[in-house]
């Protein structure tokens, strides 16, 4: 049975809709602007090394023998209410999108009992792991497994003190006058503390990245322990 949980309720099992037949899950659309340039051939282009979100269509179907009606109220104020929230569908439920209905659903009452409907998701450009446990790293040169598919965003907890250079396959950050912890979360780009206080004034350097793949961690400095929270990702 084909189905999907959405805002913490399954389609189903809560509101019994049948999926009509399993969705078309677009790639997305990489952002690369051209530029004609008169006397020569081809384009100039430039790549953003960013994608464009995608959008997701179900084609649903629900039926109930004497409350149709309410059922449909039900449905629409769970859709809408739940905002933007993890969308896993049954055939891939180790992956997950970031997803919000952005369609006003209409309901097509095809007999006394049967209403048929599209949901449109609005979804960010990639596929995540629905298990995003923390890895934690007690030795620099720690080499840690990317298993997605697109260079994944961390958010880097680093414990230690004093000066800390944090490196990633070679590209590093710097930190200066660490104090216990700091967060570097490369998802929002901001680097703070565990009661949010802004701390990017103590960090130079470009937010780093997990490229898929091995990557070697490694820092030098008085770091006891880095944990990651890898968000792995897929197109």
């Amino acid at each position: 049975m084909l189905s999907f949980n959405f805002g913490c309720k399954n389609s189903y099992d809560d509101f019994g809709i049948l999926i009509s037949e399993r969705p078309t899950l677009p790639s997305p659309k990489r952002r690369i602007n051209t530029i004609n340039i008169p006397g020569r051939d081809s384009n100039l282009r430039f790549d953003e090394k960013t994608y464009e979100d995608i959008t997701i269509t179900v084609e649903c179907s629900v039926k109930d023998n004497s409350s149709l009606a309410y059922k449909i109220d039900d449905i629409k104020a769970w859709l809408f209410t739940a905002g933007e929230s993890d969308l896993i569908f049954s055939f891939q439920d180790d992956k997950k999108y970031i997803a919000q209905v952005v369609n006003a659903i209409d309901f097509k009452q095809t007999y006394k009992i049967f209403s048929e409907f599209p949901i449109i998701f609005n979804c960010r450009p990639f596929k995540y792991a629905v298990e995003n446990n923390i890895v934690t790293i007690n030795t620099s040169g720690t080499v840690t497994t990317n298993p997605g598919t697109i260079d994944s965003e961390p958010i880097i907890s680093i414990y230690g003190a004093g000066d800390i250079v944090f490196k990633i396959n070679g590209q590093q950050i710097s930190l200066k006058g660490i104090s216990e912890k700091i967060i570097i979360n490369s998802v929002i780009q901001d680097c703070y503390d565990d009661a949010g206080n802004n701390l990017n004034g103590k960090m130079t350097g470009e937010f780093l990245k997990l490229k898929p793949g091995e990557n070697i961690i490694e820092w030098s400095g008085n770091v006891t322990k880095v944990e990651l929270l890898p968000n792995w990702r897929w197109l």
